[in-house]
């Protein structure tokens, strides 16, 4: 997505999601397809550092390479492909690796399992394949769905064994920003402007939190979003 183009982002917009970004536009002088545009930019950055991979679309991928699907929004590290070169196992058609966000609690019970996930490390995620921790080989026998994490997460889960491995490193971060639509639609059919402002000074503190040591490779996209958040204003006051 072209983000710079309103009228081509408001083709495709999804009419679900269409009245929660008027709202956006309502609450915020920096419209919601400015912000995603530099959302994007600043994962462009992060992608543009990676050594030894390529960005291309699903049609110029050659049958044998590796394939990290990834959204426009989501950060990778710079050894991500080194790593996962080094990772390669015969018969092994499937990678996933520890899922890691970047992220406002999005409800109650989201918050509950996010904690509980800190006080047991060991606790299974949800998901084997969250929305960038993992990748495949592509093959001639094999559609775009697996760059679908659910369909993803379904075929690891039924691979026979040897066909997926799993690498204990973090080597993306899922940056669910307040424009995301997980953020802003989840399981939610509207949204006031009450919640959404709440929302955005939830965020407003998040991306100056400390993060992990094996994160430390995405603290300058941290400082990026911080900057973007800065100056993010609502109409009529800050």
């Amino acid at each position: 997505m072209d983000w710079r183009d309103e009228a081509a982002f408001r083709a495709q917009l999804d009419p679900a999601f269409a009245p929660k970004v008027d709202l956006w536009d309502r609450t915020f002088t920096t419209p919601f397809h400015v912000f995603r545009q530099r959302v994007k930019e600043i994962a462009q950055v992060s992608l543009s550092r990676v050594r030894g991979a390529a960005c291309a679309p699903w049609d110029e991928i050659p049958l044998g390479a590796l394939v990290i699907p990834i959204d426009d929004d989501d950060w990778l590290a710079p050894d991500a492909a080194e790593a996962l070169g080094a990772e390669l196992r015969n018969g092994a058609m499937g990678y996933h690796w520890i899922s890691s966000h970047v992220q406002v609690p999005l409800s109650l019970r989201h918050r509950l399992a996010l904690f509980k996930r800190w006080l047991f490390p060991w606790t299974p995620p949800f998901w084997t394949c969250s929305s960038n921790n993992y990748a495949f080989v592509k093959r001639a026998d094999m559609g775009t769905q697996l760059l679908k994490h659910s369909a993803s997460n379904r075929w690891f889960e039924q691979a026979p064994a040897g066909a997926v491995h799993r690498i204990e490193r973090r080597l993306s971060v899922q940056n669910r920003t307040l424009a995301s639509q997980t953020s802003l639609a989840w399981r939610r059919p509207s949204m006031t402007r009450g919640e959404l402002v709440r929302k955005f000074r939830e965020y407003r503190n998040l991306y100056s939190r400390p993060v992990a040591a094996d994160l430390a490779w995405c603290r300058p996209y941290l400082v990026m979003m911080a900057d973007l958040m800065s100056r993010l204003r609502l109409y009529g006051g800050r």
